[in-house]
């Protein structure tokens, strides 16, 4: 064998079983291995790689994930994560509720356009609303982690987080009533990192919305707040548009 072709062959080992399952090999992971185009181009040829889309390849015999492609996008630089009812889904908090289409809820930071095999691959939902008022840097952001803790594993909103983006979505692309069935299956929702979201919350539907229900629903949760420390915004009532108005008060007044 010959230096250049045991050298290839060292590549493609690494490039095989570096990564986990489902997970694409991206533009970033491929100059990280020095694999050059003439490389790439030999083993899409050889049956090693399969282009999906530019600059990303599926390893032979494996099999595209919801979350291998995201982890796959934010180790490229792309600022998603996952969240909302889809983050919850990962964590199991809606497993007894009909999911529908099984949207993929991503929120971007600056983040207008994915790439098109994401679209041709899943049901995609991407939105730009800024809820926090936090850093851009998607390390950084407040209450999203990676998924069991494992760093090949994709940045995903943690419950506390991942309601409020659902509340977000009320009522245009949520209805208030699964938003209630799912809330009300989070018993063991965390005070202080609450506390801290609804701090740094910018939305007062969201911050008048999460308060009610949990009301509502006797979370536990709703006897550790402080919403003293939350700003709900006018002492006015807040009137939420939607099939059936819904009054949303200041717990303040």
């Amino acid at each position: 064998m010959s230096t250049i072709t045991l050298h290839s062959s060292k590549i493609l080992k690494a490039a095989l079983f570096n990564l986990p399952h489902g997970m694409p090999l991206a533009p970033k992971h491929l100059k990280n291995l020095g694999i050059s185009r003439q490389l790439v181009h030999y083993y899409v040829q050889s049956g090693w790689f399969k282009k999906i889309g530019n600059g990303y390849y599926l390893r032979k015999d494996d099999k595209l994930t919801k979350t291998g492609a995201i982890a796959s996008l934010q180790d490229n630089g792309i600022k998603i994560h996952i969240g909302g009812k889809s983050a919850l889904e990962l964590k199991g908090f809606t497993h007894y509720l009909n999911m529908g289409e099984d949207r993929l809820t991503l929120y971007g930071c600056k983040t207008r356009t994915l790439p098109s095999w994401l679209y041709s691959n899943f049901n995609v939902g991407l939105t730009n609303s800024t809820i926090f008022d936090e850093p851009e840097e998607l390390e950084l952001k407040y209450c999203v982690s990676h998924l069991d803790h494992n760093h090949n594993n994709p940045l995903v909103s943690e419950p506390e987080r991942a309601l409020l983006e659902l509340l977000d979505l009320i009522p245009n692309k949520q209805t208030i009533e699964e938003a209630r069935q799912i809330t009300e299956g989070l018993q063991s929702l965390r005070s202080k990192k609450m506390q801290r979201l609804l701090g740094h919350c910018k939305k007062i539907k969201v911050k008048r919305l999460f308060w009610q229900i949990a009301q509502e629903l006797q979370l536990p949760i709703i006897n550790k707040l402080d919403p003293t420390k939350i700003d709900f915004g006018a002492k006015t009532a807040y009137i939420l548009q939607g099939d059936n108005n819904l009054t949303l008060r200041n717990p303040n007044e």
